[in-house]
């Protein structure tokens, strides 16, 4: 005698007929409830109904889905910075000449200034640097080692 073959059949969000996942077992599937949430690689799928039947040498349990919206969060996405090598060399000429190292004081005024006055990617190496300051608290001392062997010379307009 054959063992029962169990299937599993997940439909897609809203479809009735197209098969986003299709499995097969020799073991009874576990018992799944409607508006339980279901991941499949990046998505969350909600069932909707779930309905079983036993043909013969297969058992077979449908899932009807529906597409999960992600919750809104209090996460703020992180602003796109430049990957610009110029642009961080003088950021860091900032934190150490203007802010005197301290990247809290930084992102403070920059939450003082309007939104249009505002640059992403200041923010985002803001927050990297507070990141790897947690982890190398000596960062800040290699930090203003370069900046003073390296200063920035300001030619003046000449009238």
């Amino acid at each position: 005698m054959t063992a029962k073959k169990h299937v599993l059949a997940i439909y897609a969000p809203g479809s009735r007929s197209t098969i986003r996942r299709l499995f097969e077992s020799q073991r009874p599937w576990r018992a799944f409830a409607d508006g339980e949430v279901l991941s499949l690689g990046q998505e969350r799928l909600r069932i909707v109904a779930v309905t079983a039947s036993d043909a013969g040498e297969s058992h077979t349990t449908t899932i009807l889905t529906e597409r999960v919206e992600r919750a809104k969060t209090n996460v703020v996405a992180m602003p796109v910075g430049d990957a610009s090598i110029v642009a961080d060399f003088l950021r860091y000429h900032v934190l150490v000449r203007v802010f005197d190292g301290d990247p809290e004081a930084w992102l403070e005024e920059l939450r003082r200034r309007s939104q249009d006055d505002v640059s992403g990617g200041d923010i985002r190496f803001i927050r990297w640097i507070r990141a790897r300051l947690r982890t190398d608290p000596m960062l800040l001392t290699a930090i203003r080692r370069m900046v003073d062997s390296t200063p920035l010379a300001m030619n003046k307009a000449t009238p």
